[in-house]
């Protein structure tokens, strides 16, 4: 089945979804107008469709440049390069880069049978990132909705234990939002 097809077979059980402009690979990426389409796309997805595997469920920050302030740095951590050497440069802004105040959540169902994949794709504001779980669709949504909440603070309604899962419980912010800012605990020196 080419790309094609495959989009008009989704489109024609969810008319509320679009392709979306960038695909990630030659996969069919799709893009969700709203928070409210997420369990009805997935639902159609799993059980009409047959993406019965939840792959991955991860976040892009496209708020800008990586603030250097979340990091520790150490002026030179390289213990091989010469006293005084500063090798770490840090990221400045790409021209004419379509920045803005978003979180991007990532879906990628996959069917087995057909060997095929479709991400899912799903624009949120950065203040108050909530979108529904698929904990109760997909259990493989467990942990990877938890770790995008730790990670970048985005709220998954309705997951049954959403709390930190890679990061320690003393850890204030949310490590891979670009604008974290490290705040000083009992492991720095």
């Amino acid at each position: 089945m080419t790309q094609d097809e495959l989009f008009a077979k989704i489109s024609a059980k969810l008319p509320q979804v679009e392709k979306h402009a960038t695909q990630v690979k030659e996969y069919l990426t799709l893009k969700l107008k709203s928070a409210e389409d997420v369990l009805p796309v997935a639902r159609a997805l799993k059980n009409e469709l047959g993406f019965d595997y939840l792959e991955i469920v991860t976040a892009v920050d496209w708020v800008g440049v990586v603030n250097p302030d979340g990091f520790i740095r150490n002026p030179n951590p390289n213990v091989f390069l010469p006293e005084g050497a500063t090798p770490q440069n840090f990221p400045c802004a790409t021209p004419n880069f379509p920045y803005r105040p978003m979180f991007e959540v990532v879906w990628s169902f996959g069917n087995l049978t057909e060997k095929m994949k479709v991400f899912v794709k799903l624009e949120l504001p950065r203040d108050d990132a909530r979108v529904p779980s698929l904990a109760g669709l997909f259990k493989a949504a467990d942990w990877q909705e938890r770790e995008t909440y730790d990670l970048f603070g985005i709220r998954f309604d309705g997951h049954p234990n959403l709390t930190k899962i890679l990061t320690p419980e003393f850890t204030q912010g949310h490590p891979l939002r670009k604008d974290y800012v490290h705040v000083k605990d009992r492991y720095d020196e």
